[in-house]
């Protein structure tokens, strides 16, 4: 059985980090300064200003509302032109979290003023609204090893303990979270750590691994290794492109090319002793975001040549 490993855990205390690259800055992205009143009504949704640390994060992405949304232990952090807000609602412990166009798959426990049942099983909602949808496993299931196709919305996951509706193992959807089949993960590795799903071609997707990437393009059924060995992290498909993270002797953030199979570097910033632990790119793939083992993010118009810092270990910078 493949066994979800703990990101720090799993660096180990040997690894000396560093990177070298991009110029960096400690601003936001696109950085407009504006005066904003403490909430934000659009047809987005209503959000509230934010102030304070933004910890314990399980994953990043391009939601309903504009910005960069973290799903955290404290529910939905939400980034965008120089300021940080929250939503309302959703003020879950996500566990498990993928962006999708329009909205958002999630997994975890519930938070203190919730109704939901613990855990919440796998649950798909727009970050800028109140409500969630109930696709299944309420009270059973939380999805750690969660990955779901930005447009597709195939679901791919890990169910690490059998409950009434699914055996242990790997299982898929191609139907939004209606039904599920397993597939056989043939190659898979141990001690894995994040799964993710192309955002057109539902038969391709990724993991990252202890030992590095690997890739599949027949819906799970075989992987092979892409990368070289090494702790492996930040994984986030465009159409033509995978991105991740990979911690060797230091880190390293990379781009492979699906058609070509060629590796380019993807310069970070001068971080020290981090690495790259989720990372995203916006729907015009013109943004990435990265957020660190530290906990701290940053975000590059230029392909790593020069980044932007807008969050230092938990802690909002403006």
């Amino acid at each position: 059985m493949k066994k979800i490993t703990a990101f720090l855990v799993a660096l180990g205390a040997t690894f000396i980090l560093s990177a070298c690259g991009g110029e960096e800055t400690k601003e936001g992205i696109s950085e407009t300064e504006n005066s904003k009143s403490e909430k934000d009504q659009s047809e987005q949704g209503e959000l509230e200003k934010f102030e304070g640390t933004v910890e314990h994060i399980h994953g990043l992405g391009y939601t309903d509302v504009d910005g960069v949304t973290f799903a955290s232990h404290e529910g939905l952090k939400i980034y965008r032109e120089g300021q940080w807000w929250e939503t309302p609602y959703h003020k879950n412990d996500y566990m498990g979290f993928n962006a999708v166009k329009g909205g958002m798959y999630v997994s975890g426990h519930p938070g203190e003023t919730s109704d939901l049942p613990n855990p919440v099983g796998l649950q798909k909602g727009r970050a800028g609204e109140e409500g969630l949808d109930h696709l299944g496993f309420r009270g059973e299931s939380d999805f750690h090893l969660l990955g779901v196709g930005y447009e597709n919305e195939a679901v791919y996951l890990l169910n690490d303990s059998p409950d009434e509706e699914l055996e242990t193992g790997f299982y898929r959807s191609f139907d939004k979270g209606e039904t599920f089949e397993p597939f056989r993960a043939e190659n898979l590795p141990e001690d894995l750590f994040q799964l993710a799903v192309h955002p057109i071609r539902e038969k391709v997707v990724a993991a990252a691994a202890k030992t590095g990437v690997f890739l599949s393009e027949d819906a799970g059924e075989t992987f092979k290794r892409i990368s070289e060995k090494g702790q492996a992290s930040g994984l986030t498909f465009t159409e033509n492109s995978l991105y991740f993270g990979l911690l060797q002797n230091g880190a390293a953030f990379k781009k492979y090319g699906l058609g070509s199979e060629e590796m380019e570097t993807v310069p970070l910033p001068e971080f020290g002793e981090d690495a790259v632990l989720y990372s995203a790119l916006s729907p015009g793939e013109d943004v990435i975001v990265i957020y660190t083992m530290n906990g701290s993010s940053y975000s590059t118009e230029d392909e790593g040549e020069t980044w932007k810092q807008f969050l230092e270990e938990g802690t909002v910078t403006r």
